[in-house]
């Protein structure tokens, strides 16, 4: 009888210890986070017009060496990682993402969204503005619409927008769609592309007037790489007269 009372004790005893190690709760490794920031700079590119030949050496405009891009095209600038896979899932962004028709002019001129997300086109213009693109990765056609309104685009296809106004032919933006939320456009010159897992990737530097420039890095676990760059930029096409 005592015997049996023993071995009830120990059981009893037993699954009580076994249902405190099953409540204690369990520590979960946390996986080291890596960053990737660095510096944009432009520099002049070579122009695909032919060179004009003088007979003369005399000072004029075909004599002058390229001038550097102007310094508001750094914010043109797209720095994203490539072929990272993603599950589709983001933090909402902290700010909305639109594109205002202001002064005649889309502003800002180039935006990188996340694939999925929407686009506000508000109208701040005291006239009428038609937002359209005829573009592969998203055709849409807003129609006219006055000062104080706005419309919005979903862009499901990740690719490269380019946006118009059927009314005012010398306005023009861009929007990047991106895979993944992996991007940063460069504030004063410097960005940083945070919150990476350890591992290889490749990094791409955009402007719609360039071919993508790529570079391959290495992330550590809560470390930082410098990715710097200096893009030759192309001067703009003149408007033809």
């Amino acid at each position: 009888m005592a015997s049996r009372r023993g071995r009830a004790s120990f059981g009893l005893v037993l699954l009580v210890a076994l249902a405190l190690v099953a409540a204690r709760p369990r520590h979960v490794a946390r996986v080291a986070q890596g960053r990737i920031e660095g510096t944009v700079q432009l520099a002049p590119g070579l122009s695909a017009k032919k060179p004009r030949i003088r007979l003369y050496g005399d000072y004029g405009p075909g004599s002058q060496p390229p001038r550097p891009p102007p310094s508001g095209e750094v914010a043109n600038v797209v720095i994203y990682l490539d072929s990272v896979p993603w599950n589709g899932q983001a933090a909402p962004s902290a700010k909305p993402l639109r594109i205002e028709q202001r002064d005649e002019t889309f502003v800002p001129h180039v935006l990188p969204v996340l694939r999925g997300s929407t686009v506000e086109f508000p109208n701040g213009d005291p006239l009428f503005h038609n937002v359209f693109s005829l573009s592969a990765t998203k055709t849409f056609d807003l129609g006219r619409y006055p000062k104080g309104t706005s419309k919005s685009v979903r862009f499901e296809r990740s690719g490269i927008v380019q946006v118009f106004c059927h009314i005012h032919s010398d306005m023009s933006a861009v929007v990047l769609v991106l895979d993944n939320p992996l991007f940063a456009v460069p504030v004063d010159g410097r960005y940083v592309i945070q919150d990476l897992p350890p591992g290889e990737y490749r990094v791409v530097a955009w402007h719609e007037r360039i071919k993508p420039i790529a570079q391959h890095v290495r992330v550590s676990g809560d470390g930082v790489t410098v990715v710097d760059w200096v893009i030759p930029l192309p001067p703009p096409e003149e408007p033809r007269p």
